[in-house]
């Protein structure tokens, strides 16, 4: 099943850095792509295709993922990975309204941050709750229902939850942008 594309810009938020997504109509299927011109062009509406690419690193730290997909974990129930099956997560030192980042330099090693160029991939997601917010170095970081999105560099393999709580800091992000143990926070 091809995922669709739902097409629309991101525009800047008034009084604000943190790009919004536009309002248009829901994937029938609760997947799809949300698009953006990467400078200014036209949006893309071509379909996108089933196998997702390999995430790619950004020099500047980050990654840009395959896509987010909601998916269950036996111990937290609900989460959110990206397209190879990582754990996502959060962090209590960003805000969610309005959405910034505080995870930088070293932080961003350990924790490198969901980037976008111009396109979210989901799935099991509401696409309301999708986002970006501009970082220090002028990359988009993804959001989910405002709060910034991050891999743990020691999950090794898909599925591991090994970031979970670190520091009393850092959550597994659920598909509604909550923690997914549950604490709203």
């Amino acid at each position: 099943m091809g995922l669709l594309v739902l097409a629309g810009g991101l525009a800047m938020a008034a009084c604000s850095n943190a790009p919004a997504l536009p309002a248009v109509d829901p994937a029938p299927t609760g997947s799809g792509a949300v698009t953006s011109p990467p400078t200014g062009g036209a949006a893309s509406d071509q379909p996108t295709g089933d196998a997702p690419a390999p995430a790619e690193t950004n020099p500047n730290g980050g990654y840009w993922p395959a896509s987010l997909a909601a998916t269950a974990n036996p111990r937290l129930g609900d989460v959110v990975a990206d397209g190879e099956g990582f754990t996502l997560y959060r962090f209590d030192k960003d805000t969610a309204d309005p959405s910034a980042s505080n995870c930088a330099g070293e932080c961003a090693v350990t924790w490198p941050p969901v980037l976008t160029r111009n396109k979210i991939v989901f799935s099991g997601i509401d696409r309301d709750k999708l986002g970006a917010v501009k970082r220090e170095d002028g990359s988009l970081q993804v959001t989910l229902a405002g709060w910034p999105v991050y891999r743990f560099a020691k999950d090794a393999a898909p599925g591991e939850i090994n970031g979970e709580a670190v520091g009393g800091t850092w959550f597994v992000i659920a598909p509604d942008g909550t923690k997914a143990n549950g604490d709203a926070g």
